[in-house]
């Protein structure tokens, strides 16, 4: 069963959360969108239930959809001020100084939050190159990959390729990608 969830601010547990509910929904192969809501309600605690209970006295739980339930639920507890907030920051989102597998681990943390470009292979290849920095770029850029994992993996060898120059101090390297 998912974790208990009582409510507050951070908005990366809320989105845990409902990520951990429909981990369970989708093993329990819950089929009636009652259910769904019933699993995913039984776990709150504190805040979250009273809000719960305060839903249910304008909301007929025979008659909701899940996906209404979790527009309340994010309208809630994920505001859509820290939603814009978040996709301007993945808008923003470059390589600078973090390595390869960090900007993946960020890039992929805020790709939710940006779904015209979450469900688009294309716009989030373009996306990833863009971020990418200086010394990346033009090497992954010139191959012109069509997935993104391969992108990832080509990004992450010129950057182990870049570094193993460095560190054997040749002044130019025959990066494999």
């Amino acid at each position: 069963m998912p974790t208990l969830f009582e409510g507050g601010l951070d908005p990366f547990v809320a989105d845990s959360f409902i990520d951990r509910v429909e981990k369970h929904i989708n093993a329990m192969n819950l089929a009636t969108d009652k259910l769904k809501i019933i699993l995913a309600t039984y776990n709150f605690i504190g805040d979250t239930e009273i809000w719960w209970k305060i839903v249910l006295h304008t909301h007929d739980l025979d008659t909701m959809t899940y996906d209404s339930f979790k527009k309340l639920y994010y309208e809630k507890y994920f505001l859509a001020l820290k939603r814009r907030e978040l996709n301007k920051e993945f808008d923003r989102l470059k390589q600078g100084n973090m390595t390869v597998t960090e900007y993946e681990n960020k890039f992929t943390s805020l790709l939710r939050f940006a779904p015209g470009i979450a469900n688009d292979e294309e716009g989030k290849i373009e996306k990833f190159i863009d971020g990418l920095d200086l010394t990346i770029r033009p090497i992954i850029a010139v191959l012109e990959p069509t997935e993104y994992a391969k992108v990832v993996r080509k990004a992450l060898v010129v950057e182990a390729e870049s570094k193993d120059s460095r560190l054997s101090g040749s002044p130019t390297s025959t990066t494999r990608v």
